[in-house]
Parts: structure tokens; C-alpha cells; sequence
């Protein structure tokens, strides 16, 4: 994959700079996900933006993020069906870095009494979800 390899610092703030949910959501900002190989597609918000990861067999992983929602949803497709679907609020940071020959997001949230950590990689060797939601 083109760009540059490796993690890439998050730095999406609110676009009016307003704590509308608690602390804003931290994502990649445009040239962050260009210096990835990573196109952003704008959401019908200034402050939505989705990435779509390739992976093997017609896989796709498409990562959609509401930096003033604080939440995220993810939608895993292979040969036209629905593979997995999953939505978080409370999301604290959205990180995304290359892995191998392909791409890992990483979604950290947190929620009363409740940490979680979504890991989704897509590469040669397919897509791989892991998801951890933990007690404080």
C-alpha cells in the first residue's frame, strides 16, 4: 500500500472548538489518513468522515466516525453481505495505522464503569475484529 508506514497522531477538534459531548473525539484529520494511503470520504457533516479498508475475497471494512457525536460504526462486508455491523458511543479516540500490508482502527470508548477497545485489522490475510469492553 502507498503513504507512509506506521501510526500517525490524531489531532480532530470539534469544528466550532465546543465540548458538546464531554471531552471531543480524537480522530485523523484529512492529511493524516493521505499520509496513510487512506482516502477520507466526507460525511453529509463537516465533522463525519468514513475510510473504507480493503482486505482479501472481496472483503471491506468501512469505518465511519461523528467527531461532535463522539461515536463510530463500522460495517464489515464480504461479497455483498453484512459480515458484522457494530456502533459505539462515548468514543474517546479513533486511531488508525498501518499493519503489515494492510491497515489497523482502533476505537477506544469509555461509558459509566465501562472501558472498551475495538480492534479491527484488514489485510492479505482477511479481516480480524477483536472487541474488549471491560469494568473500571
Amino acid at each position: 500500500m502507498a503513504g507512509h508506514r506506521g501510526r500517525l497522531p490524531s489531532d480532530h477538534d470539534h469544528p466550532d472548538g465546543k465540548d458538546m459531548m464531554g471531552a471531543p473525539l480524537i480522530a485523523p484529520d484529512d492529511h493524516a489518513l493521505a499520509l496513510l494511503g487512506l482516502d477520507a470520504d466526507p460525511g453529509d457533516k463537516p465533522w463525519v468522515r468514513s475510510v473504507t479498508l480493503t482486505a482479501v475475497d472481496h472483503a471491506t471494512v468501512t469505518v465511519t466516525w461523528d467527531v461532535v457525536a463522539a461515536s463510530v460504526h463500522v460495517l464489515w462486508v464480504q461479497h455483498d453481505v453484512v459480515r458484522a455491523e457494530l456502533s459505539r458511543e462515548s468514543v474517546d479516540v479513533v486511531a488508525l495505522d498501518a499493519r503489515g500490508d494492510g491497515y489497523a482502527a482502533t476505537i477506544t470508548s469509555r461509558g459509566e464503569g465501562l472501558t472498551g477497545i475495538l480492534t479491527i485489522t484488514a489485510t492479505s490475510a482477511g479481516v480480524r475484529l477483536r472487541d474488549s469492553v471491560l469494568r473500571t
